[in-house]
């Protein structure tokens, strides 16, 4: 197809209806997130810490001071209702967006796949035209009020959907994986619930969920893209959410996922259902011949049941589009470039991996942002040497300065480590920090993953590519 071509066929009207029920799951699954986060985890993830460790370089985002963070939380649920109704929609979003990346970014110890997807989907969201349909502002403006959208607007969503799916799959094409790893350890930790836990260890039910799980993520954008297999797709990938909710809790995000993969469906899925449900819901269950015919005709006028009213006219629901509304439709140049340059770096970046020598799941470069889920177990040790002027060796342990969770998480993760002994150098006046450190990942037998006679003050915690400071994984997956 040319380029001219697919510029016509990303301008094609569709239904907006997918796109209002985007919006609306999108702003109250955000207020759930919130109402998730507040009564427990808020507090020790954000005020209770002494020590944070943000994004390098985003240092210079810090939470605000006391009880605030709790402000900024209720900010972010109150702009998800906004985003729900379609209020002040755009302005919402973007506040949404701007929130929920500040606090995003205050520490990765808390780094989540659906955190990260979040933000993304609210930046998209803030450029689409999502409020033109089943919102207030449709209702207070009626002049912006529309039956259809672009086609380009369902189809970024959808890319950006099927990514986590897709790079959640091709990082599963890695050897501990594929050996039943670190999945056969969760599952054994699973002893809550007999005789059920004991099934879940079982070496068939370990590979078919590690080898379903992998088939799934790498094929079920593809069945979705298909009407003949799109239905059975849905069903497929809500049990497999579920399932992860039953094992995993995982948040709000297997409800999401869930949620968005209905804009997978044809735009008019909406009306379409509506339009069923209003012929199961007829008073009349048996009419007359005649009577079938006229409601066979009813239900053929009527617009919103129509697939062509909204996605080729222009007309649903009795309203006419103006020549006006429908130059919206074409998108610009600048919009073109943006999209392409949006959609070639949600490609590379799960890729960058691939140019770093060493194990992604060990080395953590090129971990994050790549949809690398659920795909490591790491624990250990790390205890801090830091040497003062006068050449006196302070032993340091994190745990007694950092929470549960940091210091749980600060072993396996080099560039926290290095954030630590800066963060130690400052303490004591700018003396050299080494690290011991023992990790194991997905079982196998601990090994160091710093080397100990770095001084990791002096390492800028900030870099790109592979690190000589950081030890190889020489230690097996025992079989």
């Amino acid at each position: 197809m040319t380029e001219v071509g697919i510029r016509t066929a990303a301008a094609r009207p569709v239904s907006s209806a997918s796109l209002a029920v985007f919006r609306i799951t999108f702003g109250v699954a955000m207020v759930l997130n919130v109402a998730l986060y507040v009564p427990e985890l808020v507090g020790s993830y954000y005020v209770e810490p002494n020590v944070l460790f943000p994004y390098p370089p985003f240092e210079w985002v810090a939470p605000p001071p006391g009880a605030g963070i709790y402000l900024v939380y209720a900010a972010m649920a109150a702009t998800g209702v906004l985003i729900a109704v379609g209020r002040w929609y755009r302005p919402a979003t973007l506040a949404f967006l701007a929130l929920h990346t500040w606090v995003f970014l205050l520490d990765s110890t808390h780094y989540q796949n659906h955190e990260y997807l979040i933000s993304l989907l609210a930046l998209l969201l803030a450029l689409l035209p999502a409020d033109r349909r089943w919102s207030l502002d449709a209702r207070r403006r009626p002049d912006r009020a529309s039956d259809t959208v672009p086609a380009w607007t369902v189809w970024i969503l959808r890319f950006q959907i099927g990514v986590p799916y897709v790079f959640g799959g091709i990082a599963k094409l890695n050897g501990d994986w594929l050996r039943g790893e670190p999945l056969r350890m969760w599952l054994a930790a699973r002893t809550e619930v007999e005789p059920v836990a004991t099934i879940l260890t079982t070496d068939w039910v370990v590979w078919a969920m590690a080898y379903g799980a992998l088939v799934l993520d790498l094929t079920v954008v593809g069945f979705l893209s298909l009407r003949r297999t799109r239905v059975a797709a849905f069903a497929v990938v809500t049990c497999f959410h579920l399932m992860n909710v039953w094992l995993f809790g995982l948040f709000i995000f297997p409800w999401l996922m869930i949620a968005s993969t209905l804009i997978f469906f044809p735009p008019d899925w909406p009306e379409r259902l509506a339009a069923w449900w209003d012929a199961r819901m007829a008073p009349d269950p048996t009419p007359s011949v005649a009577g079938k015919a006229s409601a066979a005709e009813a239900a053929a006028a009527r617009p919103s049941a129509a697939p062509s009213s909204a996605g080729a006219t222009g007309v649903a629901s009795g309203r006419v589009e103006s020549p006006d509304r429908a130059a919206d439709l074409r998108p610009s140049a600048a919009l073109v470039a943006f999209l392409a340059v949006w959609v070639a770096v949600q490609v590379a970046l799960p890729l960058r991996h691939l140019l770093i020598p060493g194990d992604v799941n060990w080395t953590e470069e090129g971990h994050r942002f790549a949809w690398h889920m659920k795909l490591r177990d790491k624990s250990g040790t790390a205890t801090f040497l830091v040497t003062l002027p006068d050449g006196r060796v302070v032993e340091v342990d994190p745990r007694d300065e950092l929470s549960a969770k940091q210091a749980g998480s600060l072993p396996g993760h080099p560039r926290r480590i290095v954030q630590y002994a800066h963060h130690l150098s400052d303490r004591y006046g700018g003396a050299e920090v080494r690290a011991e450190t023992s990790v194991s990942l997905n079982g196998r037998a601990p090994q160091p993953i710093v080397d100990p006679t770095v001084d990791l003050a002096a390492v800028d915690p900030f870099w790109v590519g592979a690190a000589d400071w950081i030890e190889p994984l020489v230690t097996p997956l025992d079989p």
